[in-house]
C-alpha cells in the first residue's frame, strides 16, 4: 500500500492479497470496468473507496467468498505438514468505513510481516479475516490486535 498526499492507495497486489483473488483475476476485473482506479507513475492504484465499491458488487463478493473458503478447504485437505499449523476465522465488528479501512490496513501490515495466508471481506458492519499459518504467528497476530 502506498501513501500519496495523505491518501493511502492500494496496488493490484494489495487488492489481490486482501480479496484472496489472483492478480490475474484482479486485472480481468479492471479490464472489464468492474474495478476502477487510476494509473500513477505507470502502475494502477486504487483508493480505499474504489476497493470498497469493487467488493460491494455481487459477482465480486461471490468470488471473494469462494476464495476465502478455499483457504479453509486447503487447510483441511492438507494431510502432511512439517510443522504445526492453525486456521483462524476472525470476525470483528466495525462501526464505520474509516474504522474498517484502519482495521484492514493493520491486518494487511501484520499478515505481510508474519507471512500468513489471508482472505478478507467486509460486509454489513463485520470484517471477517480467514487466516492460516503457524500457531505462533497467529498468536502474535492476536496479541498485536489486542
Amino acid at each position: 500500500m502506498e501513501n500519496n498526499q495523505e491518501t493511502r492507495y492500494y496496488t493490484i497486489e494489495d487488492v489481490a492479497a486482501m480479496s484472496g483473488l489472483s492478480t490475474r483475476t484482479v486485472r480481468s476485473y479492471l479490464s472489464a470496468g468492474q474495478l476502477e482506479g487510476k494509473k500513477m507513475d505507470g502502475a494502477w492504484r486504487f483508493a480505499p473507496e474504489q476497493f470498497g465499491a469493487f467488493l460491494a458488487q455481487d459477482m465480486v463478493r461471490q468470488s471473494v467468498r469462494a476464495k476465502a473458503n478455499a483457504v479453509v478447504y486447503d487447510f483441511l485437505l492438507t494431510n502432511r505438514r512439517g510443522e504445526g499449523a492453525a486456521c483462524l476465522i476472525l470476525d470483528q465488528p466495525v462501526s464505520d468505513g474509516c474504522g474498517e479501512r484502519e482495521l484492514c490496513r493493520e491486518l494487511e501490515d501484520a499478515v505481510n510481516e508474519l507471512d500468513l495466508r489471508w482472505a478478507y471481506r467486509f460486509e454489513n458492519g463485520m470484517a471477517r479475516s480467514i487466516l492460516a499459518g503457524s500457531p505462533a504467528k497467529l498468536g502474535a497476530l492476536l496479541t498485536r490486535l489486542g
